[in-house]
């Protein structure tokens, strides 16, 4: 009888220990379902339901411990990196720091990606989500950015150690997740320090949806010709132009702090890896240069590389020349021109095609460039990942970060036709080359050259007019903003006696090792983040201006990027703006366009040596997260000319507590130089070995706080152990 009675107690027990474990589950299923004639004394009877309670909460306890374990590890959030990672296309960049040399002169170190420089190129589609996976083989620590790359709800993905992120520590690994939600041309590149000049950046190119509207009709009407650009265009080549220096970013950025210089001075201009060193005789370079540049140079020549001299009142700025230690600038930073010789770029068409569609794309440390292409009209179609309407030019600039998408007709005799790429800035006087070769045309030079050596036109011709840059289809801002920030670029006043420091706020310098701040800006609550004149907070929905003031006397031209979303560039000009919003300017008759403005996420004001300049950026706050706003002249980054903005502080988001983990299946260390990408491209070998050895996924470190919450866990397990036995 007492037995019957266990058992009628033991069949919900029974049944809930099912639902913990089936290691206990089976010996309470064994007793209960015992013959009714077994005899057990009710003692014996309670001393097992005694010994099987306390297995039980036993279980109990780990589960509820689990249960802590899991929630700790959301960070008290239920989204999860890992769990949409099934979903997304696996894409692996694998960095070593190795010996390099694009122009085959001097070689020195820099980071390839999978073994290469450029790295390869991400190709997708609108809608797809991608899984990149990040392996640093180097010995330093990085982040990378993509650039252009709307995070709509992955403002973590961003990819800027101290905003965004915790930097990515040499011999680990880390997991950016985000979505496609916008086509275009686009690049990743790195955002720690000045890592991008020493050579990570790669191509994202996505693709639009298959109903959306395309402005290929308004350049011809005949469908062959959309056919053929259409397909052109989702095969197009991007093509990174970049200056490349024989020092370092820690080298260069030393050089400018111990010597006092603001360095603008490169040795090469390479296009996809591939340059020389030129050396034009200084009467050659001074003929070719702008004419502007006497006055600049106010009696001193251009140096053996066509640079205006570190001592120079005009580049420098007057009152930092007596503060300058020359003694620590190396003779070769400026002076010493080797003319070492390598292979240009080239790229190989078929004229039976029709069209081709490249994508110029610049990750330069200084210079902002001009290019050219002997004989060829260029049809730009797209600016910054944004379609245009389109405008047929001969010539058109590319500022520090942005993308230029153009078509060529393939309707010359076949031969190669001469890329030119130019420095546009009055620093220095320097060309890169590349080649577009026709099939069947055993490689015979030919073309008409509109542009020399030094970058100005030798005829006339039609530039590129960024202002007008209309996007297509029609996309209009709102006619006036919830509120304001005025910003002022111009030397550090916080730091007068340096000559690289710069500030974007107006006061303060945003300093560089900001990239090792803990806990990054978005991993905390913007209600604790100390107020600071290099912080801007907005609230959701609002429309925003920043007016952007450049103070002169030499106000050189600055690229300016915004990440999370694009903006709208609705007006720009040379001379003073007093004003504290655009309504009080637009009364006062300044030119603002608020009509069909261009919508790019990098923007370059006017160059206007002697005078002051200004432009204005509005956008829409539809992206929470912290973000950065700066300049892409990296040594004007490095100097400070960035500011923070925690967009949406009312919905401000919630950090996934996976968020960096490489989830299982999304992609393994790929240090022999293969990549999982999911388009093809052409990747440059550069010669050099990586002076790491392969490592394999397994011994690449996780996140510090997995590790924490581990140790944490298994401390709890064992005081609830004690507790429930």
């Amino acid at each position: 009888m007492a037995c019957s009675f266990i058992r009628l107690l033991l069949f919900p027990l029974g049944f809930v220990s099912s639902r913990l474990s089936s290691l206990f589950y089976q010996p309470l299923l064994v007793l209960y379902s015992c013959p009714a004639s077994v005899s057990l004394s009710l003692p014996s009877c309670l001393y097992v339901i005694m010994a099987f309670s306390r297995l039980l909460k036993a279980v109990a306890a780990l589960t509820l411990v689990s249960s802590i374990q899991s929630v700790a590890a959301d960070g008290g959030s239920s989204s999860s990196v890992c769990a949409s990672s099934s979903k997304c296309i696996p894409f692996t960049v694998d960095l070593t720091w190795a010996p390099t040399d694009p122009s085959k002169g001097i070689s020195r170190n820099a980071i390839l990606t999978n073994g290469s420089l450029p790295g390869p190129p991400l190709k997708m589609k609108v809608g797809d989500c991608v899984d990149f996976v990040v392996y640093n083989n180097m010995p330093n620590a990085t982040g990378i950015h993509f650039h252009g790359i709307r995070q709509n709800g992955t403002p973590w993905a961003d990819g800027v150690p101290g905003v965004s992120q915790y930097s990515i520590q040499p011999g680990t690994s880390y997991m950016y997740q985000w979505t496609a939600v916008e086509s275009g041309n686009y690049f990743y590149h790195a955002h720690y320090k000045g890592q991008m000049m020493d050579g990570l950046y790669g191509a994202i190119v996505i693709a639009p949806a298959d109903d959306a509207e395309t402005p290929f009709s308004q350049i011809s009407s005949t469908q062959s010709d959309i056919d053929a650009m259409t397909k052109a265009a989702l095969d197009v080549e991007p093509v990174f132009v970049t200056d490349w220096n024989r020092y370092t970013f820690d080298e260069f950025f030393e050089v400018e702090q111990t010597a006092n210089v603001d360095w603008a001075c490169s040795d090469s201009i390479t296009l996809n890896g591939f340059g020389s060193q030129y050396c034009p005789s200084v009467a050659d370079l001074t003929a070719s240069a702008a004419p502007q540049e006497p006055q600049v140079l106010n009696g001193s020549s251009l140096t053996a590389k066509g640079c205006v001299p570190p001592n120079n009142a005009a580049i420098q700025g007057g009152q930092y020349l007596a503060l300058q230690n020359l003694a620590a600038l190396p003779a070769d930073a400026y002076d010493t021109c080797i003319g070492y010789g390598g292979s240009n770029f080239t790229y190989s068409v078929d004229p039976s095609d029709g069209w081709a569609a490249l994508s110029f794309i610049s990750p330069a440390g200084v210079a902002l460039v001009k290019i050219t292409i002997d004989s060829h009209k260029l049809y730009v179609y797209e600016i910054n990942g944004n379609f245009i309407v389109p405008q047929v030019v001969d010539q058109f600039s590319l500022s520090n970060g942005d993308r230029v998408s153009f078509f060529v007709k393939l309707d010359q005799t076949p031969g190669d036709y001469t890329i030119r790429v130019a420095n546009e800035g009055i620093n220095q006087v320097i060309s890169g080359f590349g080649v577009l070769s026709y099939k069947g045309g055993n490689n015979a030079p030919a073309g008409v050259s509109v542009m020399n050596y030094g970058g100005q036109n030798t005829s006339a011709i039609v530039p590129l007019n960024n202002a007008l840059a209309a996007p297509y289809p029609a996309n209009t801002p709102a006619p006036s903003a919830d509120v304001s920030f005025i910003l002022d670029i111009q030397k550090s006043p916080v730091q007068p006696t340096e000559a690289w420091a710069w500030t974007l706020s107006g006061t303060d310098s945003y300093n560089m090792t900001s990239d090792d701040d803990t806990p990054p800006l978005l991993f905390q609550s913007p209600s604790s983040i100390p107020t600071s004149d290099l912080i801007l907070e907005t609230q959701s929905g609002q429309w925003v201006d920043l007016i952007i003031k450049v103070s002169g006397p030499v106000a050189e031209p600055h690229p300016i990027h915004k990440h999370a979303n694009k903006f709208y560039a609705i007006g720009s000009g040379v001379g003073d703006f007093n004003f504290t919003n655009v309504a009080d300017a637009i009364t006062a008759g300044y030119p603002f366009n608020l009509v069909n403005p261009p919508y790019v996420d990098g923007f370059t004001s006017t160059p206007a040596e002697g005078n002051n300049t200004w432009m204005v950026f509005r956008y829409q706050v539809n992206t929470p997260g912290a973000w950065l706003l700066h300049c892409h002249v990296q040594s004007h980054f490095s100097g400070g000319m960035a500011v923070a903005i925690l967009d949406a502080i009312d919905q401000f988001p919630t950090v996934p507590s996976d968020v960096g983990k490489v989830c299982p299946g999304s992609g393994t260390s790929t240090s022999s130089g293969n990549s999982t990408s999911s388009g093809s491209g052409t990747q440059v070998q550069n010669e050099g070995s990586s002076t790491t050895s392969s490592v394999s996924t397994s011994s690449f470190t996780g996140a510090a706080s997995s590790v924490m919450v581990s140790s944490g866990t298994a401390a709890l397990g064992l005081l609830a152990l004690a507790f429930a036995l």
